[in-house]
């Protein structure tokens, strides 16, 4: 049973262990406590295994213990390994969404510094598409209608297999990626592209089928335009559905600023304070200092480009960039930060705790039932004095 006191033990010293790790990267915080929470597990199999052993072989001694009592323990077993199982595929989720062609692909691109999914003029998402991480050294296509391992070299081949396959707006392609060439797959993150939400009726499915479980929500919204409320009625069904959702919101095509500087502080200044309401006063997830930290205004074409250049050792084109784009650049990267550490944090919470308290609960109705089987004993050895 010493497992179980070495389990909890660490159990309670996750949040400071992971505390002191975050300042290598807040995205290994997930990681960590993955880890710990599986060792965790560990120790409580060990726990439940020895209990259930012990109780089995008293059973039928003087009725020390119900019969209810140890299928109840050995109950346990099957609960845990399927918690076990759920810890094992757990990972951290990002859904973006936005209206059609505000650039949320280009988004999801710039962020895993790879041209993955196809972008720009002439193409639009018109399914869900999740790009993941796998320990394969070529990528892949899965669908919903088949397990079949479709090649994927390049963005070419994907936009080719998209335009030549019939999919419904609510249908999910996989796409798996070799995480050793891309380090955000690498550290257990998915992210989600997703249709216009100005094309569809069906947002209701939408949120049921790839919401729920997400940890982290992008808007990637036009900087050229305002917030619409396309944009802000779909974010409020998802606030129904979840409490207080974690939310970004992306100024994309700030680049668009540049060729008017003199409006260009006034207009910022404009969508932030439209935006922060929104956080605030409609879906009411922040106070006004916390949204004023989830609004960014960035470029995710010229972020893209760039770290394109970078990753290759070759200079930053910049004859096909808008003035000021190192400001712009800066701040996408802003955003990372703050949404990695967002992501971990979240991630943590909502896929860990539940199975930690479960876990507690657990190791609590087994001792409650070794303390009624220890107190039986001594009654009985008592009583068994007394008659002698």
């Amino acid at each position: 049973m010493s497992g179980l006191v070495c389990g909890l033990s660490e159990r309670k010293a996750i949040n400071q262990d992971l505390i002191l790790d975050m300042s290598s990267s807040p995205l290994q915080l997930f990681g960590q406590a993955k880890k710990k929470i599986n060792q965790i597990f560990v120790n409580v199999t060990s726990y439940i295994e020895e209990s259930s052993l012990f109780l089995s072989e008293i059973a039928c001694q003087d009725n020390i213990v119900s019969n209810s009592d140890v299928q109840k323990v050995s109950s346990f077993k099957e609960k845990v390994s399927g918690i076990c199982d759920v810890l094992a595929r757990n990972h951290m989720k990002v859904a973006f969404f936005g209206r059609t062609s505000n650039g949320k692909s280009t988004t999801i691109n710039a962020m895993l510094r790879k041209k993955i999914l196809p972008s720009g003029i002439g193409h639009t998402t018109n399914c869900f598409i999740q790009v993941e991480g796998s320990d394969t050294s070529d990528g892949y296509i899965l669908t919903d209608d088949s397990q079949i391992r479709k090649p994927l070299q390049t963005v070419g081949e994907l936009a080719h297999a998209l335009s030549h396959t019939k999919v419904k707006e609510n249908t999910l392609i996989r796409i798996v990626w070799p995480k050793d060439k891309c380090n955000l797959l690498s550290e257990d993150v998915i992210l989600v592209d997703s249709p216009g939400i100005d094309v569809s009726p069906n947002l209701d499915s939408w949120i049921d089928n790839f919401c729920l479980d997400a940890d982290v929500f992008v808007l990637v919204a036009n900087a050229e335009s305002t917030l619409m409320q396309t944009e802000k009625n779909f974010f409020l069904k998802v606030n129904d559905r979840l409490s207080k959702p974690n939310v970004f919101i992306l100024n994309n095509r700030w680049d668009a600023s540049a060729s008017e500087p003199e409006m260009m502080e006034e207009v910022r200044q404009q969508h932030l304070e439209r935006n922060v309401s929104f956080l605030t006063d409609e879906l009411k997830v922040y106070n006004a200092q916390e949204a004023a930290k989830r609004v960014f205004f960035v470029s995710a074409r010229e972020t893209l480009v760039s770290r394109l250049k970078d990753d290759v050792g070759t200079p930053t084109p910049t004859g096909s960039l808008q003035e000021g784009y190192e400001s712009r650049l800066f701040e996408f990267a802003t955003f990372e930060k703050k949404f990695e550490e967002t992501l971990s944090q979240s991630a943590v919470r909502t896929k860990f705790a539940p199975h930690t308290d479960r876990a507690k609960t657990i190791s609590r109705q087994i001792q409650t039932i070794l303390d009624a089987v220890h107190t039986s004993a001594l009654r009985k050895k008592l009583l068994k004095l007394t008659l002698h």
